[in-house]
């Protein structure tokens, strides 16, 4: 990793710059406009319709920059991440002798495509996902935990790329790999014990009382023969509101915009954060908030069981027929 160079620039000028120089972008969009190479490594706004950029440069361009091993990336995650480390050569490859000698170990010759699959469904449809019974989907819980956490700056990204490749070949590795396997697998159980005994349906919404986990993901059971995911039909739950256990504060959400829009009109959710601090005479910014598919009570606020039923009783108001 040594002459490997990555800018994380979040200005769409400086990053037509640096492809200018030669730096090669990895998911460098901004506002639906998408600034790439010859490789195309985009797949928002006008590139939506190219696959995940994890499988490709795994895929089609692995070690394609291993010589001039200089990128740009907007924001850190897994895809990008992962994108960065195939182009740059850093990755276990089926074929790795052939531009990286060093690598003798069973490890770092194994098909790692399967986990590009993976990161590139979690990228763009997560919702209703079980992580762990994915592909591979272990270690990307674990590279989460470690490394997509906070990730906003060049060092994340080092070390990112670091921990695929650790993560991915050093035995010692698996205690983190199953650690997060576990606490993934019992966030999810507790999550379907929460819908279980603590969720009741209020006229459309599923509401969750005293949840004790985040865990919207399970709570919108997908229903994958009845639609698609960006339809309501395409959900068991789609929409939730959940009490939290302890800091008693209320969020809403939907799987998606797509959804939340099919349900409360344009603007989703943020028609009922507009209702409802004008219900409690509260100022934006300072009341309920939160963008089209997620939000809800002002923070630090605990609410109580009757300002999730005033909650809920809005939300049902606004569903469209």
């Amino acid at each position: 990793m040594a002459n490997l160079t990555i800018a994380f620039v979040q200005d769409i000028e400086t990053v037509r710059d640096l492809v200018k120089q030669g730096f090669c972008p990895v998911e460098c969009s901004f506002g639906g406009i998408s600034v790439c190479d010859e490789l195309e490594l985009d797949h928002h706004g006008s590139k939506s319709h190219l696959e995940s950029v994890a499988i490709r440069a795994y895929r089609d361009f692995f070690g394609k920059r291993a010589s001039d091993p200089r990128f740009v990336v907007n924001h850190i995650d897994a895809d990008s991440i992962f994108a960065v480390a195939s182009l740059a050569g850093l990755l276990p490859y089926p074929n790795q002798e052939n531009f990286k000698k060093e690598f003798k170990t069973p490890a770092w010759g194994q098909d790692l495509l399967p986990l590009a699959q993976t990161i590139a469904i979690m990228d763009t449809d997560p919702i209703g996902r079980d992580i762990i019974a994915m592909p591979m989907g272990s270690v990307l819980a674990a590279w989460n935990s470690l490394f997509g956490v906070n990730a906003s700056d060049e060092i994340s990204a080092y070390a990112g790329i670091e921990g695929f490749r650790r993560l991915l070949t050093l035995p010692s590795a698996k205690v983190f790999v199953a650690a997060a396997e576990n606490a993934e697998n019992q966030r999810r159980d507790a999550a379907l014990t929460d819908l279980r005994e603590r969720g009741e349906k209020v006229g459309a919404v599923m509401t969750i009382k005293q949840s004790r986990v985040f865990g919207f993901d399970v709570w919108y059971q997908r229903n994958v023969e009845a639609g698609a995911p960006n339809e309501v039909t395409g959900w068991d739950n789609p929409i939730v509101i959940s009490w939290l256990e302890g800091p008693e504060n209320i969020t809403m959400a939907t799987p998606n915009k797509a959804v939340a829009e099919e349900l409360l009109g344009e603007g989703g959710l943020m028609n009922v954060f507009k209702a409802l601090n004008e219900a409690y005479g509260l100022a934006e910014g300072s009341g309920f908030g939160g963008r089209e598919t997620i939000g809800g009570s002002p923070r630090g606020q605990k609410m109580t069981e009757a300002d999730l039923a005033k909650a809920v009783s809005v939300l049902n108001q606004l569903m469209k027929k």
